[in-house]
């Protein structure tokens, strides 16, 4: 079976041949032109305007040879026509795509991924060269915000396209309800053959982010291994969608990048060997609460663990697109690369991710690969939202959107719109005797932790918390956020204020007084384990 990439070669070679013997013809006049033609018409040496004159006389006095010149000119004319319509057919294809849809959507969420830490995004240190060889194929979003700083809020976002406040699925429920339609049930009901491997604990049946999966495998086993099981088993995973002849949603969690992380591949390589500060859960909590100093050495040693990660997280990368093209689906499939929210690795005193709304936890990569490398190389300036994702994965796939998401914004409409995101703190919810253990363990760090959401405005970022404390920065000129412009009035803060104060009307932002769901929900012996294994409790 011959995929868009066989009609997009078959279409271009013509086109591209063309277009370099268009080249060739530009650089010398062809035979017969009418500079060629004043020689022979003029024996002698002649004055500019008199030989153009003689020229002229000469063809007019010779219809055959002035039908020829005419149609000499009609046919270059003609050429050139058809070379401009063309690139135009050729431009409109990489914009719009082949005519049937692709067939298939690989959704990779590499947990925990921030994208100032991959090279492909900037970053110094060579953290991503696959990705960066293969930019001419992907589409790059260069500015793109998780809806919260954790797995479960935002990846039921990315699986409804809706914002924390409207599905609920925070701390305190830590399940996405069955009322909400899932981008897989979406799928499912138009013919796709629905398969998600994860190897996270909180991605999974527990936390109702298994819905509309006709195949759903949580990946146990020792954490170092879980992404070379998960890469084992695709292949017979997408032998079976083959066989099936069925259209496939495959989604990926891989948890390298996330605490403790994955860096034994490439230690060496990021100076990364040393005690092992990112395995202690305890010295990480002391950290993140102020009762412990995060020395220079470790810092530096969490870091380069971290960056070696990350160089893990670049080769499965490339061994998923190698697959795909060795199972000749590469160019019949929509690939989606993104992360869930960031880590904390030392830019404010605090490890990991989950108590606060800092750039570090929010600020993620979004790269897609469209059939044929359709759109490769552009790069998506506008801040965006994996809100977003699902709309314009549907739009890519040619699905028609669920009634909730018909008027919803893209990821490159969501560029003009207000991007914010929405925490409720772990420690906060007391009513849940799970976190109120955890709270009596750290009781500084709880202190400190609030509800938070975040709102941007232009180049400025807005942090409001349950305490009632308000923060405002310029992400521009104070990227780390160390600078508090909140306390100097600046004239862009009451407009964002107001804007802020309009998404809560609205209900795009979950009220701090939210009390949540009623009654005590102990954690279930999987929430227990999964919180257990992430670093969350002890």
């Amino acid at each position: 079976m011959e995929g868009p990439r066989g009609r997009r070669g078959s279409q271009r070679g013509p086109v591209l041949r063309s277009f370099a013997l268009a080249r060739g013809t530009v650089a010398e006049e062809p035979p017969g032109s009418f500079t060629t033609l004043l020689p022979r018409v003029v024996s002698e040496p002649q004055p500019p305007v008199l030989q153009y004159a003689k020229g002229r006389q000469e063809l007019w006095m010779n219809p055959g040879r002035r039908s020829e010149r005419r149609s000499r000119r009609n046919r270059r004319t003609a050429f050139w026509i058809t070379i401009g319509l063309a690139l135009l057919a050729l431009a409109w294809w990489r914009v719009a795509g082949p005519a049937e849809p692709p067939r298939n959507l690989l959704l990779v969420v590499f947990d925990t991924l921030r994208a100032d830490r991959m090279s492909i995004y900037g970053y110094a240190r060579k953290t991503t060269p696959f990705l960066e060889s293969a930019a001419g194929e992907l589409l790059r979003f260069a500015d793109v915000k998780a809806p919260a700083p954790w797995t479960v809020p935002t990846h039921a976002s990315i699986f409804t396209g809706l914002w924390p406040a409207q599905h609920r699925a925070q701390w305190g429920r830590m399940r996405l309800a069955e009322e909400f339609e899932t981008l897989a049930e979406t799928l499912k009901a138009n013919g796709f053959c629905t398969v998600a491997l994860s190897a996270n604990l909180l991605v999974s049946r527990s936390t109702g982010l298994d819905q509309g999966f006709d195949a759903f495998e949580l990946v146990r086993g020792p954490w170092p291994r879980k992404s070379e099981t998960i890469l084992s088993t695709l292949p017979a995973a997408i032998d079976d969608a083959l066989e099936a002849d069925c259209r496939l949603f495959l989604f990926l969690n891989l948890m390298d990048a996330h605490i403790p992380y994955n860096a034994r591949s490439h230690a060496r390589k990021f100076a990364a060997e040393g005690p092992g500060l990112v395995r202690n859960t305890r010295v990480k909590w002391e950290i993140s609460a102020g009762s412990r100093p995060f020395s220079e050495e470790e810092r530096r040693l969490h870091g380069a663990a971290y960056d070696a990660a990350v160089r893990y997280l670049d080769d499965v990368a490339r061994d998923l697109l190698a697959l795909l093209r060795e199972r000749e689906l590469l160019d019949e499939t929509v690939v989606v690369l993104t992360s869930d929210h960031g880590d904390g690795l030392g830019a404010h005193p605090e490890i990991g991710h989950s108590i606060s709304l800092w750039e570090e936890q929010l600020a993620v990569p979004l790269l897609v690969r469209l059939p044929g490398g359709r759109r490769g190389g552009e790069v998506v300036q506008g801040r965006t939202t994996l809100t977003a994702l699902m709309p314009s994965v549907l739009d890519w796939l040619r699905v028609e959107r669920p009634e909730h998401l018909r008027q919803a914004s893209d990821l490159e409409q969501a560029a003009s719109e207000p991007v914010f995101a929405d925490y409720r703190s772990y420690f906060a919810e007391q009513n849940r005797q799970t976190n109120a253990r955890v709270t009596e363990r750290y009781p500084e760090l709880a202190a400190r932790v609030r509800h938070s959401h975040a709102l941007f405005c232009d180049r400025f970022k807005l942090l409001m918390d349950a305490a009632g404390r308000r923060r405002f920065f310029d992400l521009q000129g104070d990227p780390t956020e160390q600078i508090d412009l909140a306390p100097h009035s600046p004239p862009l803060l009451d407009s964002c204020l107001g804007n802020y104060h309009e998404l809560l009307r609205r209900g795009l932002l979950t009220p701090f007084d939210d009390g949540g769901p009623e009654g005590d929900r102990e954690a279930s012996p999987v929430d227990l384990e999964a919180l257990k294994s992430l670093g969350y409790v002890q």
